[in-house]
């Protein structure tokens, strides 16, 4: 699996699209993100939100998560006036409704160390991220399987492994987001725009459902991320 694994990163699995900021520029954002040590309510605040969203004061409530690093969280909740939404349960089948409120979340705040590039055989953060969430195109999959098949012919195992592991990357619902970061991808939830943001070594999530509209919601989330970053550039 391993052999599998490197052989696929070696033959040039992931392609690189442009960063959108100097190798000096990203550090210096990654240094203040982890200076900032995992106090997500601080990264994206209410006064940053209401820059774009109107929200209701009344139901308006922050819930910062008691979990420290990087599985911690802030959430933001207030009322919409979308209607109520049915929720089925995995475990009984039962069906039931609860409010569909408006939500923004930050979370997820990590950071790449070089054993995470040396364990996955990446030269680069940004092609490591990609791994994560970039998907293969048509041609991307045919050039890839088709070197998989000449060199491991007589490895019918290890072609096979390798052959999943490519229908996987084909499987992949993230798309890019120009202009945002080092990297950034987003893709629809249940719960509305997720929306994870490269900056130098660190990555975050972004969580956005201001509207039953996916652009606005993605739109927004776009703006919250800019918000995170703005407090480490310059």
């Amino acid at each position: 699996m391993k052999k599998t694994l490197y052989l696929l990163i070696s033959i040039g699995i992931l392609s690189c699209s442009g960063t959108n900021n100097s190798a000096k520029e990203s550090a210096t954002i990654e240094q203040c993100l982890a200076d900032k040590d995992y106090q997500y309510e601080m990264l994206l605040t209410k006064t940053d939100i209401v820059k774009y969203v109107n929200v209701d004061e009344a139901s308006f409530e922050e819930e910062v998560s008691s979990t420290k690093g990087k599985y911690g969280s802030c959430v933001y909740r207030w009322t919409s006036d979308r209607p109520e939404k049915e929720i089925t349960s995995k475990a009984t089948g039962m069906v039931y409704k609860r409010p569909d409120k408006n939500q923004v979340t930050i979370k997820l705040l990590d950071f790449y160390t070089n054993e995470d590039l040396e364990r996955n055989k990446q030269e680069s953060v940004p092609d490591l991220f990609d791994q994560g969430y970039k998907k293969l195109s048509q041609t991307e999959y045919n050039e890839l399987l088709a070197n998989f098949e000449k060199k491991l012919s007589d490895k019918p195992k290890d072609l096979a492994q390798a052959k999943k592991m490519l229908d996987n990357r084909m499987q992949f619902t993230y798309k890019p987001i120009d202009n945002l970061g080092d990297r950034a991808y987003w893709k629809e939830t249940d719960y509305g725009i997720e929306l994870v943001v490269l900056t130098g070594r660190a990555r975050f999530t972004i969580l956005s459902k201001t509207s039953g509209e996916q652009e606005t919601s993605l739109n927004h989330a776009i703006h919250f991320a800019k918000e995170v970053l703005a407090k480490c550039e310059g």
